[in-house]
């Protein structure tokens, strides 16, 4: 049975700003710009695809099956990939709450690279771990030229679609064996994902056409503060180390995007820029727009914490469910604690392939 690659139809800057120009391939500074803090402190705060991954010979029923996991819902298929988040209702709420964060961030837009943006329309676009598929349909809507494939590991996308849209279940740390290569490669928040993220970056130069982009923008750990108000003992950066120490452990590291932009140069990618944006981990600034991404960063991270914490900590640390409940009582006092003024740092870094 063929691979359904083949088979798929043919200073930082303000929150959310640019960061400063730098020449190509080299070294980007970004100076870390201070929030302002708002004093208020009593303000409010089944799948479709067109083929199946060739590793079995009976996938269809297998891909549609998951495993109950401490109380969790988790993909069966591939189980020793070992994916750390859920695929149940609960994450795909998540993530789409996580999507509308994106959408405050970029103001509007569905990404951040020049692809596209001049000259001609970027004809195949691949969405690389599509989630809920919510990015692909969105782009599907708004470039109604582009033919865009969205692939995951899990078949939770929906089967109304837009008609330039193929949804596909397969594995990105197997082979790539696409029919076409592509213009555009998009991955967002893939962070634990991989385990060898170099591979994914070389695989995704190979499968772009000349002059193709390759973008990813990713949360990575700790939370920072500007001001001295997130302290190491607390609740919360306890949590980011555990996080990080638990994803080596594993080899599913949730820092990765620190390394995004020299993977690119090692793999040959020109043109690589990196922009840092900022969430804020409640409502704590004085800005609207970074008050309202606060806000809904507060909803996505208390929301999700269970489903983000479970796997790493009772896989890789040996914790028990309970113990994880019991810690994250704590944790959630400190991402709704607004004098705490830490933020997530989100990383968008992306190259382009030679022509």
């Amino acid at each position: 049975m063929s691979s359904p690659m083949a088979d798929a139809p043919a200073s930082s800057p303000p929150l959310g700003g640019d960061a400063p120009q730098e020449q190509f391939h080299q070294p980007v500074h970004v100076d870390v710009e201070e929030i302002v803090v708002d004093d208020d402190q009593n303000a409010d705060a089944d799948s479709t695809y067109g083929s199946l991954a060739s590793s079995s010979t009976s996938l269809a029923s297998s891909i549609r099956r998951f495993r109950l996991e401490n109380g969790r819902s988790y993909h069966a298929w591939k189980p020793e990939r070992g994916y750390i988040l859920p695929s149940d209702e609960q994450e795909s709420d998540r993530l789409d709450m996580q999507h509308h964060v994106f959408y405050l961030t970029f103001d509007g837009e569905l990404y951040v690279s020049p692809a596209g943006r001049s000259g001609p329309p970027l004809r195949r676009v691949l969405d690389a771990g599509t989630g809920t598929g919510i990015w692909a349909m969105d782009f599907a809507d708004t470039h109604p030229g582009s033919h865009v494939i969205g692939l995951d590991l899990s078949p939770i996308q929906p089967n109304f679609v837009p008609p330039n849209l193929a949804f596909y279940v397969d594995d990105l740390e197997e082979d790539w064996d696409f029919s076409e290569p592509f213009d555009f490669i998009y991955g967002r928040m893939l962070a634990g994902a991989f385990t060898d993220w170099p591979r994914f970056v070389q695989r995704s130069y190979e499968n772009l056409s000349p002059g193709g982009w390759l973008e990813l923008a990713d949360i990575t750990f700790p939370a920072c503060s500007d001001d001295g108000t997130l302290p190491p003992n607390s609740a919360l950066a306890q949590w980011c180390e555990m996080v990080i120490s638990a994803g080596h452990q594993i080899s599913h590291t949730v820092d990765c995007a620190k390394r995004y932009k020299q993977q690119m140069l090692d793999a040959g990618f020109i043109n690589v820029q990196e922009r840092l944006y900022k969430w804020p981990i409640n409502a704590w600034p004085k800005d609207a727009k970074y008050k309202e991404i606060g806000m809904w960063s507060e909803h996505n991270f208390c929301g999700g914490m269970y489903g983000l914490t479970v796997a790493l900590f009772t896989r890789a640390l040996g914790w028990t469910a309970e113990q994880v409940e019991v810690f994250l009582v704590e944790v959630r006092k400190d991402l709704r604690n607004r004098q705490m003024h830490a933020w997530w740092p989100i990383w968008v870094v992306y190259g382009q392939k030679p022509e």
